[in-house]
């Protein structure tokens, strides 16, 4: 028993004796080159370090003035190891960052071969808008031809407007994680119509859209007053701040967007078809649905049959799965794009794709407080010329 207990305490020290140490292995310059080889040892295990230089750039030394790569070492205590990274002659450094990272991203960072034209753009985040280029440019994406090593730094401010209703506006803009999904409705939907068809892939770039429609409290913010004569807003079809912006043509959106842009210095816009139908369709969490949120649409829409003939107050029904109200039922949406009866067969596949080339009127989507369940489905299709005004038919912005 005693040799045990005596064998047990030295196996103890032993293993006590086997002290570890930290081998921290970095680079000068993320950009230029990475490294391997840190972790933690036991004193006098035998390591191999490494700097693996990037495109366009060499491993020019350790810091500690050591040129080997890969570099063997026998671990005796706590050390770092500092890899410098130069770019080749022949090569550029652009470095692309942001004022405030709270604000907003950047995109173009790399090493470039000189004489190369590249792109370099500022993405703000929601609430926030690009206000210019370290150097006063303000143009954005960017093209520059690289020739010396620059750094770009995008500025990004707040939006602070004052008026509640754009301020909460901005706060509701839901980024969309773009995408490839099918648009259009399949040939086995019976209550698809043919301008739905042929269902095609469409692969869409990132883009913000807003949580709600267009209400009547920000329509009067941003234009001034509200529609007024035949167009006026009525407590039969729904009048309220909460409510829908409803009798609004084509030609109205694109004002009220150009004056919301001057107030915000941001670019709203109207959705495209594309971007619509990806939205309600729930983006890259779509489940499928047959509605914008459910395939039983009394939980998500104000329809024909559950809306008394009158529009609601945005966001009273269930959201769709990005947290969307309302693009089934309560008004039908206008969106950016020309409409073409036949686009849908003449398109093919496409990436960001405008709608028509040219027309007389303009798509609308979504159903409306007016509509059959069949006119609420997420691609059902309609048109309206620029100037037509509907006491169901508004929109929402996306950015």
């Amino acid at each position: 028993m005693k040799k045990i207990l005596l064998f047990a305490v030295t196996l103890i020290l032993c293993v006590a004796c086997q002290k570890t140490f930290t081998i921290t292995v970095t680079s000068n310059n993320g950009n230029y080159g990475t490294v391997s080889g840190g972790g933690v040892y036991t004193k006098g295990t035998e390591i191999t370090i490494k700097a693996l230089p990037k495109e366009g750039c060499k491993f020019k030394t350790w810091e500690d003035g050591n040129a080997d790569n890969p570099r063997t070492l026998i671990v005796e205590n706590d050390a770092v190891y500092t890899a410098v990274f130069v770019p080749n002659e022949d090569m550029v450094v652009i470095n692309v960052g942001a004022d405030n990272e709270d604000f907003g991203t950047t995109i173009g960072s790399g090493v470039y071969a000189k004489g190369t034209c590249i792109q370099i753009q500022a993405v703000p985040n929601g609430g926030c808008y690009f206000k210019a280029w370290n150097d006063g440019n303000r143009e954005n994406p960017r093209t520059v031809t690289v020739t010396v090593n620059t750094t770009y730094t995008a500025s990004f401010a707040i939006v602070q407007t004052g008026i509640a209703p754009i301020d909460s506006l901005i706060r509701n803009m839901v980024k969309v994680q773009g995408g490839t999904f099918l648009m259009g409705a399949n040939s086995g939907d019976d209550l698809a119509n043919a301008n739905e068809m042929p269902q095609h892939s469409v692969t869409l770039s990132d883009f913000y859209i807003c949580r709600y429609e267009v209400t009547q409290e920000l329509w009067q913010a941003v234009m001034g007053s509200a529609p007024t004569g035949d167009y006026a807003w009525t407590s039969t079809c729904g009048k309220g701040n909460k409510y829908p912006a409803y009798y609004i043509s084509w030609n109205d959106c694109d004002t009220f967007i150009q004056r919301l842009n001057t107030k915000t210095g941001l670019h709203f816009r109207l959705p495209t078809e594309a971007e619509w139908e990806y939205a309600a369709q729930g983006g890259n969490k779509s489940k499928g649905y047959t509605y914008a949120g459910s395939n039983t649409l009394d939980g998500v829409a104000w329809y024909m049959d559950n809306s008394n003939s009158t529009t609601h107050t945005v966001m009273q029904k269930t959201p769709n799965e990005l947290g969307l109200y309302d693009m089934s039922g309560n008004v039908y949406e206008w969106c950016s794009d020309w409409y073409g009866a036949t686009y849908y067969s003449e398109s093919g596949n496409a990436t960001n794709p405008q709608g028509a080339v040219s027309g007389n009127a303009h798509v609308y989507r979504g159903g409306s407080r007016n509509a059959y369940a069949s006119r609420c489905r997420v691609t059902y299709r309609s048109m309206g010329t620029p100037m037509v005004r509907y006491n169901d038919l508004g929109f929402r912005v996306a950015l």
